[in-house]
């Protein structure tokens, strides 16, 4: 955890710019990847159903950014997920979690747009499956969104802006992870 406080202190961690960020796989993909991993400790997939802004809790929040951030004023639904940010608009950076209940076979819906545009495998969080991935690689400009797999058909994702200052002083798909982590604890705590 020291590590994500000083990668966000540095790097002022955070999601896409101010407006909501939106999930990049195609939702309605006809058909999942069955490369995708299978999730081996699921989570209950009735979590994504619930208010993605308390997926953080305060505490988390707060160790995320240097100065206290606004949160976006209640989850939206933008018909394939239900989302909620945070940011810090001095800086230009923002965090976001989107519980994307169009992903009916989890992260493998997110497997089905690899060839796409970009998609990385990253390494798991707690013992479930991430990805990064995206219409396109916007790491350069300090942004990255991450898939992670809670059960065989439910999956969320996490986001990453960082702020303007801080684009292009490090990788923002390993804070986008280091936000899936702390999800991850809460999620686990509730269910």
């Amino acid at each position: 955890m020291a590590g994500l406080v000083v990668a966000c202190a540095v790097a002022a961690c955070s999601g896409t710019t101010g407006g909501n960020p939106m999930p990049s796989a195609d939702p309605t993909a006809p058909s999942a990847d069955p490369s995708a991993p299978k999730v081996d400790s699921p989570l209950p997939a009735s979590l994504i159903q619930g208010d993605p802004c308390t997926a953080l809790t305060s505490t988390q929040i707060d160790s995320l950014f240097s100065n206290t951030p606004t949160r976006s004023p209640a989850a939206k639904d933008t018909g394939v997920a239900k989302s909620c940010s945070w940011g810090d608009d001095t800086r230009g950076s923002l965090i976001g979690i989107q519980f994307v209940y169009a992903w009916k076979h989890g992260i493998a819906d997110v497997y089905a747009t690899k060839g796409r545009g970009f998609f990385k495998v990253l390494a798991p969080v707690q013992g479930y499956p991430v990805v990064a991935y995206g219409p396109s690689d916007q790491r350069s400009k300090g942004m990255c969104n991450v898939a992670v797999g809670i059960a065989d058909n439910a999956a969320f994702e996490a986001d990453v802006q960082f702020a303007t200052s801080s684009v292009g002083k490090g990788d923002p798909c390993d804070d986008a992870r280091k936000v899936a982590d702390l999800a991850i604890t809460t999620l686990k705590a509730s269910a």
